[in-house]
């Protein structure tokens, strides 16, 4: 039985709507011929639900009804939400359409009228819905039969007509914040009103919807036991409702973790919000005992967050950029100077924004504000959350904004990476073009550090410099076959088949948990560029490797009719922060903060140098001077090597790029 009314439960969440969709409003004296425009309003009310005689309850809804025609509404029942024993039945967003309204005298009648609903997992359902709207009031009677599982669902609905204009307030991102314990009376089978110690955590979970976090309860020790406390459970998915100046929460019951067999608890909640003051009711019970508890208390923001930092200095190149992603609760910020800034010059006073209620700190010592900072040194800051349970440090750093870069090489000067006279580590050094360039080098250096026997030690890096060049030296980049394995536990990504040699403008810094994440594309640009141009020559190589599924880049299958394609591309793309905003392997093609592209778009082979000059493709976007972009060049011997298919052997040179800029 306890299923199958779970089963029904849900569906009730499914037709529900049907319950509170045919409300009224008050009915003025005099001819009416548009009953949809006189009941068109918010309802309020309650929604009761029986299955085979067992009462499951009722609980508090709105009900949106619009005009959409002559005697022809729209109703809306949003972010439905029951508990049932601890247990959220989820619908979401219902919406009925074109439902027929007619008079009779001072009644707006819904008369009986059928549908099937042919729900996702409960199949066939046979809805009845009948009811009648008088003077602003509600009542509306629902049968649901459930085709599978052979039973019927009794719905009411009695609400009235409010006053209230249709609410999108999110009140759930209100009242999220640390409770701490003003008062609790224990009342019952009384003990001493120890826990909740110092307060109630309630989070945001959904719109309008909260969850309340675990907490302990005092409650008499069984016999025999000196335990004295209960631990609640999270109480997930509660669904706030507005009421004048309160916020409320219907009464929620659900079991408690038992500390025994025979010691099976039940917490039956209701309460509300008001102003910053949380009132919750309680009662916590076994077979042979039961407590009553009356909790309140005030709103302390769990909010600690640095929103900004700002300096005042003509040695800054920007304003501070905070990152928005962070290793723990440290998170790292980034002031950029111009060139020749002098260290004497980082000796500054910051303006900090912080949270709601929170405060700052350095060393545990609250900042005062004015105080100069010396940030020609790592400095951390700490911002703690009103309520004290939640602090997180900003670790603070200073750089030179490279606004300078050429977005151009002739690729004539390469650095050795990871110089060592050592004989067993010589296989981990490689060449990596100057100047802000990098390669895919440092991810083959991962695959032979970590597996040797599968990709050599002494096996070739994808990128190397070449004398076959158009002018001086050249960028020779290929496309290899690194064997590929299964990834491992979840930690260890999959070792790829296919290894294509990309060199581009920007970072390199290898990603376990994403392979693709580890490039970093870009630098700021400042200036609107017009064309890309070069020089390239490429051969695919003999036989093309398919991946279907990037997260598996080890599982390739042959593909005779495809043939590898180079790719050479430059790309602009808007950003939020120069520090911290960057496109990767997984968004460089697709992401939407994409402005303008130059993309090659000859794929065929080219046995010689040939050159290209390629103007940037706007689209309807416009170069805004007051934004801030980076650019980056992206040049790769498998066009598809981002997806880990491409033929090993396939070989791009490439040489004389250059950015031109208006």
């Amino acid at each position: 039985m306890q299923k199958k009314i779970f089963y029904l439960f849900t569906i009730l969440c499914t037709v529900s709507f049907f319950s509170s969709c045919k409300d009224d409003d008050k009915i003025d004296d005099g001819p009416k011929t548009d009953w949809a425009e006189e009941i068109a309003g918010t309802y309020k009310g309650d929604l009761g639900v029986t299955v085979d005689g067992n009462d499951l309850g009722s609980s508090t809804q709105f009900i949106y009804i619009s005009r959409e025609n002559t005697n022809v509404t729209k109703l809306e029942l949003r972010n439905f939400k029951i508990m049932i024993a601890g247990t959220a039945l989820q619908v979401g967003d219902i919406t009925v359409s074109n439902i027929p309204v007619t008079d009779a005298n001072t009644t707006v009648m819904l008369e009986q009228t059928s549908t099937v609903i042919n729900h996702q997992a409960l199949g066939q359902l046979n809805v009845t819905v009948s009811g009648t709207i008088t003077n602003g009031k509600a009542a509306l009677q629902i049968t649901v039969f459930a085709v599978t599982l052979g039973q019927n669902i009794e719905v009411s609905f009695s609400g009235n007509k409010t006053d209230e204009v249709e609410d999108n307030t999110d009140y759930a991102a209100e009242v999220a914040a640390w409770y701490a314990r003003e008062s609790l009376t224990i009342t019952g089978d009384t003990i001493d009103s120890k826990w909740p110690s110092d307060g109630i955590s309630v989070e945001y979970e959904d719109f309008n919807t909260i969850f309340i976090k675990s907490f302990y309860l005092s409650f008499p020790a069984n016999e025999g036991s000196t335990t004295t406390t209960r631990s609640i459970p999270q109480i997930d998915s509660i669904v706030l409702v507005k009421d004048g100046s309160k916020l409320l929460i219907d009464t929620i019951t659900m079991m408690v973790p038992p500390r025994s067999k025979q010691d099976t608890s039940y917490l039956v909640l209701s309460g509300d919000f008001e102003g910053k003051t949380l009132t919750l009711n309680m009662t916590l019970s076994t077979k042979d005992k039961k407590a009553d508890y009356l909790f309140k208390g005030t709103k302390k923001l769990t909010g600690a967050t640095l929103e900004s930092l700002t300096l005042n200095s003509s040695v800054l190149a920007i304003q501070p950029e905070i990152s928005k992603e962070g290793s723990g609760s440290n998170y790292p910020v980034m002031i950029y100077v111009k060139e020749g800034t002098t260290e004497a010059q980082l000796n500054l006073v910051p303006t900090f924004k912080i949270s709601e209620g929170a405060t700052i700190t350095q060393g545990g010592v609250e900042y005062v504000p004015g105080t100069p900072v010396d940030f020609s040194k790592e400095q951390k800051f700490t911002v703690n959350s009103q309520s004290g349970k939640t602090k997180n440090t900003y670790v603070i750093n200073y750089s030179v904004l490279n606004t300078n870069f050429a977005f151009a090489s002739g690729f004539e000067t390469w650095e050795l990476k990871n110089e060592t006279t050592d004989s067993a580590n010589m296989y981990l050094m490689y060449d990596e073009p100057a100047d802000g360039w990098a390669t895919s080098n440092e991810g083959a250096k991962w695959i032979k550090m970590m597996y040797d026997k599968l990709y050599s030690k002494t096996a070739p890096y994808p990128v190397t410099p070449s004398e076959d060049a158009k002018s001086g030296k050249a960028a020779r980049l290929e496309t290899l076959n690194t064997t590929g394995q299964a990834g491992f536990g979840g930690f260890i990504p999959a070792i790829p088949k296919v290894t294509s040699g990309t060199v581009f403008s920007g970072e390199f810094i290898v990603n376990i948990s994403n392979t693709l994440k580890s490039t970093k594309f870009g630098y700021p640009c400042t200036k609107k560029p017009i064309s890309f141009q070069g020089s390239y020559k490429y051969t695919p190589g003999p036989t093309y490797y398919v991946c279907a599924d990037p997260t598996k880049a080890n599982e390739v299958k042959e593909d005779n009719s495809k043939t590898d394609a180079p790719a050479i591309n430059a790309v602009l793309y808007e950003v939020d922060s120069y520090a911290f905003d960057f496109l990767d392997g997984t968004n460089l093609q697709t992401s939407e903060k994409i402005v303008a592209k130059a993309s090659l778009k000859d794929e065929t082979a080219k046995p010689t140098y040939t050159d290209f000059n390629i103007n940037f493709d706007w689209g309807s976007n416009k170069f805004d001077p007051t934004k801030k972009y980076k650019l980056a060049i992206v040049c790769s011997s498998s066009k598809d090597g981002d997806k880990f298919s491409g033929a090993p052997g396939s070989v791009l040179y490439v040489d004389d790029l250059k950015v031109t800029f208006e």
